[in-house]
């Protein structure tokens, strides 16, 4: 009994993080924190480097082969950029943004916005197009947000406040990628540092709780 008491209290704990991020409307799928450590854990060795990747530029992790795996960002010849987690040099999850609309979320389950209104246009589940009815999009855009020390975020905003997937540029020209929640930094992200190194890990409000040091090579 103790033993089943343990496991059903472990299985409630797991599932807070992610019940913590939830909003009315399910954009994409997202991962609980418990399977995100075990893609840290995965990744943690792996070395950031900068290399000429499909026409563009990529930096980030890569594995023992080169192949884009862990946490990175790509911009191609035309300026788009594509950042997030890879794996076997394809993107699992993150941020696609393009010049007229970006996408956020995985392969298989992301949402689409549009940059010229900032507005949620669709979600793609599996490879079906879903319109998504106004009353339930409601509060949910995709904008630009700069701060008076210069810094900036681009990501997902819900009512007002930064909340999902973004990047935030610092004003010295590094920048940090991952998931906020009611403005605040939640979640696993990546620190792309200008000192040519990462940091990986888990933010729990604006300090690091778990960090792992990536130095690029």
């Amino acid at each position: 009994m103790k033993r089943i008491f343990t496991i059903l209290l472990s299985a409630v704990f797991m599932a807070l993080p992610a019940k913590a991020q939830q909003t009315p409307l399910q954009k994409y799928d997202v991962a609980p924190w418990s399977f995100e450590h075990v893609f840290v854990d995965y990744v943690k060795d792996f070395r950031s480097h900068l290399i000429d990747h499909g026409g563009g530029q990529y930096v980030g992790q890569v594995d023992d082969r080169y192949a884009l795996c862990g946490y990175g960002q790509y911009i191609n010849e035309d300026g788009d950029i594509i950042i997030g987690k890879f794996r076997q040099g394809e993107l699992m999850q993150g941020i696609s943004l393009g010049k007229y609309a970006v996408t956020v979320g995985s392969r298989d389950f992301y949402c689409s916005y549009s940059l010229a209104t900032g507005e949620l246009q669709y979600i793609s589940k599996h490879g079906g197009r879903e319109t998504v009815e106004v009353p339930d999009t409601a509060g949910y855009t995709f904008m630009s947000q700069t701060f008076a020390n210069g810094d900036r975020y681009v990501g997902e905003f819900y009512k007002g406040k930064r909340h999902g997937l973004g990047i935030y540029y610092y004003a010295d020209g590094g920048l940090w990628y991952g998931s906020f929640v009611n403005d605040i930094r939640c979640g696993f992200g990546a620190w792309f540092k200008l000192d040519n190194d990462m940091v990986i890990g888990l933010w729990e409000g604006e300090d690091e709780r778990r960090r792992v040091y990536v130095p690029l090579r």
